[in-house]
């Protein structure tokens, strides 16, 4: 029986009893089940769900149908980021939607000082880019958003070594070049 006519092709009519009255009719929700089905695979695959190609950077991943609503598009990373020694009350992480960035939280009683930016006490996600080479030292540089606009034209090793107060903290990362 087609899916479409069920209504009037069921026995409830010919016997002039309701449609459907006191039984199921199992076919009818195995095609509505199936017509879900395809629907929302279809919806899924329209909005993005399925992943093609995936990669470290969001801008190089590749999706069937539309990609994802969002806004990150970097085509460069930051991988592999080392803090020694790791401090509690120090928190350096990496924030790759659009790039790669350091995001600093200093929730210390003194001042941090890395790649030549001041990072005041209880300061929290404040963006750091590279800003440049100098004497063989990478400087930074605060950033208003998560938009690098540093990439090197291959991977780089960035090291940088800040003070907390008295106390030396080495930092170690891997900028990539673009990945796409």
């Amino acid at each position: 029986m087609s899916p479409w006519n069920w209504f009037t092709e069921s026995e409830g009519l010919r016997d002039g009893t309701e449609p459907l009255a006191g039984r199921r009719d199992g076919g009818m929700v195995r095609w509505l089940a199936l017509i879900l089905s395809v629907l929302l695979s279809l919806a899924c695959a329209a909005s993005g769900c399925v992943l093609v190609k995936d990669s470290p950077a969001p801008g190089c991943r590749e999706y069937w149908g539309l990609a994802p609503l969002g806004g990150c598009f970097g085509k460069s990373v930051i991988m592999d980021l080392k803090v020694e020694p790791e401090l509690d009350d120090l928190v350096i992480e990496v924030n790759n939607c659009n790039g790669g960035i350091l995001e600093v939280t200093n929730g210390c009683n003194e001042a941090f000082i890395l790649g030549g930016v001041e990072i005041e006490a209880l300061e929290h996600c404040v963006g750091l880019d590279v800003a440049g080479k100098e004497d063989g030292r990478y400087l930074l540089t605060r950033t208003g958003s998560n938009f690098s606009d540093y990439v090197p034209e291959e991977d780089e090793m960035i090291q940088l070594t800040g003070t907390l107060g008295e106390q030396e903290l080495r930092i170690s990362y891997v900028k990539t070049g673009r990945l796409c």
